[in-house]
């Protein structure tokens, strides 16, 4: 087994399953290296990681199969957007890599910036061949209570924002809803579908899909005795807000990610 390919997805995926952490170098680097299959899934990792947090407030209230669709159509076309001209569009303004926290902070900003654009464009042309005439998209939340899943509300997530002080548990608890949202969107098969769709070689992707039926087989999500896939567990979170508390549910969520990511990093 290729080492270098072994260690990078498994970095890669328990990164994209954070909201938080965006990586401005590596978005540099990715479009400066498009050829290089490494440095390009860096980049879409990235931009995942700015256009979600986006999506979710746009989208919020909508399906979360909206929620898919455009976070996916935003990466794809802001990928091609940034390489179709990257000097004009990064290279001007960065002509070297953005070491410095200034640099950082603006590339970051810049490349906020244009996402929301493309989004806000997307999200005005509506999917390809729907019925404008059609009924609106349900509620995604179903019986969540309004907020659950709005990231307005979890300023952790805020890559500007890195300094504000939470609880223990509020972290905990954020960083465990933000996961589960994450299977909401189905972003482990939206990530692909982007790679795959950007002609990223097979071998990244079936390493990752590898990998991601490994965590379940070998470190399954569970609570009170029962093995959970994220179906079960948006059954019990819809059960559990009719009548008790559910936040220990996030925190649950998020200690299983830091010791499966600590097992298999291991």
């Amino acid at each position: 087994m290729d080492t270098r390919l072994a260690q990078f997805v498994r970095g890669l995926f328990f990164d994209i399953q954070t909201i938080e952490g965006v990586q401005p170098l590596e978005i540099w680097i990715g479009i400066r290296e498009p050829l290089d299959p490494f440095e390009m899934t860096a980049l879409v990792k990235n931009l995942f990681k700015i256009v979600v947090p986006l999506v979710n407030e746009r989208c919020y209230g909508r399906a979360f199969t909206e929620h898919s669709r455009l976070t996916r159509e935003t990466v794809t076309a802001a990928v091609a957007w940034f390489t179709e001209s990257p000097d004009e569009r990064i290279f001007q303004r960065f002509p070297y890599p953005p070491t410095g926290d200034g640099d950082q902070k603006e590339l970051y900003r810049l490349i906020k910036s244009s996402a929301k654009s493309i989004l806000a464009d997307l999200d005005a042309q509506g999917p390809a061949g729907a019925d404008p005439t059609a009924a609106a998209p349900t509620l995604s939340q179903g019986i969540f209570p309004d907020g659950l899943f709005d990231f307005r509300e979890m300023r952790i997530v805020d890559n500007e924002l890195p300094y504000i002080i939470f609880t223990d548990k509020e972290f905990k608890v954020i960083h465990g809803l933000a996961i589960v949202y994450l299977w909401l969107i189905d972003m482990d098969v939206i990530f692909l579908e982007s790679l795959k769709g950007l002609g990223i070689q097979d071998t990244i992707i079936d390493e990752y899909r590898q990998f991601a039926r490994r965590v379940q087989k070998e470190n399954p999500l569970t609570i009170r005795g029962k093995r959970m896939d994220p179906h079960d567990l948006i059954s019990l979170i819809d059960d559990k807000l009719q009548y008790e508390d559910y936040l220990d549910l996030f925190e649950n969520v998020y200690a299983w990610f830091e010791q499966t990511r600590t097992k298999l990093m291991g």
